[in-house]
């Protein structure tokens, strides 16, 4: 059975966040860069098809609101007269749901409650607008994608820095745990030093088990060492 077929769709969706991590702001506009919406639908929807996931967004009815408002600026001609420049746009309003499902299984889908807001000369032009740019921030905020300003390499960089950082905390504590155990356990015990040399050996060559900084490897010791010299007993 394929791997697809066996998972739900919140797993789906979170092997599809972990090809989507990050992408680059390659994109400028009102004195600000930000991640270009192929960009980010490129990576999103590559895991779309591999999970067999889709998403549907829909505009609630009867909560869409058009409102014209007109925006007033001072400018000045070539002999230096000032005068007001007035802009008309239109803006529009309504609710959202962006809908997940699952491909092959319909009846499992998710759905996210959603805002969407746009402006420009025409109203159809601001819904486009405001429908490209909240599917942008659903798509970033749902998977948690963070918008490099450029180096992605370097940011993923960073980004490992502190999982390796992390995980070592975290085998630091269990490892530390487990020193004090074996420790009363020896002193309990002192027949069984090697029984207890050769059991650790086998995650840690050396048997230097404090070297250890995997939490999976560590919590994985701690517990078979419990199974082995304190619940046998």
């Amino acid at each position: 059975m394929a791997e697809t077929e066996t998972l739900n769709l919140i797993q789906k969706l979170a092997k599809i966040r972990a090809i989507s991590d990050v992408v680059a702001k390659e994109k400028r506009g009102y004195n600000y860069s930000y991640a270009d919406i192929t960009s980010i639908l490129a990576k999103i929807t590559a895991g779309m098809k591999k999970y067999g996931v889709s998403l549907i967004p829909q505009i609630v009815p009867g909560t869409s609101h058009v409102e014209q408002f007109v925006t007033s600026n001072t400018k000045f001609t070539k002999t230096g007269e000032a005068y007001e420049s007035k802009t008309s746009e239109m803006l529009v309003t309504a609710d959202m749901v962006f809908k997940w499902v699952d491909d092959t299984n319909p009846e499992d889908f998710i759905e996210v409650p959603w805002f969407v807001t746009g402006s420009q000369g025409d109203p159809s032009q601001a819904l486009g607008s405001g429908l490209t740019y909240c599917t942008r921030y659903f798509l970033c905020n749902y998977f948690q994608i963070a918008q490099a300003d450029s180096d992605v390499d370097a940011y993923r960089s960073k980004q490992k820095e502190a999982e390796v950082s992390e995980d070592k905390a975290i085998a630091e504590e269990i490892i530390s745990q487990f020193d004090g155990i074996i420790r009363k356990f020896l002193a309990d015990n002192p027949g069984k030093a090697d029984d207890v040399k050769n059991f650790v050996k086998r995650y840690v060559k050396n048997g230097n088990y404090l070297a250890i900084k995997e939490p999976a490897l560590a919590a994985d010791l701690l517990e078979k060492f419990n199974e082995k010299f304190i619940k046998g007993e």
